[in-house]
């Protein structure tokens, strides 16, 4: 037993070889990692060029023309009709078709308002508070507009933009 507890334990070489193994690799993978992307095609590498429909593509050489919408004031749908809803749109159009849409929208004007009205007046607090229920009401707007105005299918209107938002 003494001279069991007299020898020290030998190290083991498995522990350094271990190491060095785990250096060469990590020494690998960093120069795989930088020499990857000057081996593959640019278009591997670089940011994805997929867009969704989502997201607003930007438009080249397109001129887009403004028409302005006379301001419209509801009562918000709630039970003591205390609030009320003031908004003021701007119509935008493409500008090679701004002076015929223009004439278009001053002759309907009477049945987009009060459809603007009645469309309003339903909406709740919080349906008109917010960036999603904002978006949500300009995106109603658009499509209503454009069903009211050009009954063949054609999207004219390309947006809506509030001029004027205020909840009283």
């Amino acid at each position: 037993m003494a001279k069991a507890q007299a020898e020290p334990a030998a190290p083991s070489k498995g522990g350094a070889k271990g190491l060095l193994l785990l250096i060469v690799v990590g020494i690998l993978a960093a120069a795989a990692g930088f020499a990857a992307p000057r081996l593959l095609p640019s278009s591997m590498t670089g940011p994805s060029k997929v867009t969704s429909d989502h997201e607003d593509k930007p438009a080249t050489g397109l001129k887009l023309g403004f028409i302005p919408f006379e301001q419209v004031v509801v009562n918000v749908n709630e039970q003591r009709l205390a609030r009320f809803l003031r908004v003021k749109l701007i119509v935008v159009v493409d500008a090679s078709e701004e002076k015929q849409i223009t004439e278009l929208i001053l002759k309907n004007k009477a049945i987009l308002k009060n459809w603007l009205i009645s469309h309003l007046s339903d909406k709740g607090m919080q349906d008109v508070t917010g960036t999603a229920g904002i978006t949500r009401a300009r995106r109603e707007i658009q499509d209503h507009f454009n069903y009211l105005l050009f009954p063949d299918g054609s999207e004219k209107i390309r947006d809506i933009l509030f001029e004027e938002f205020n909840v009283q």
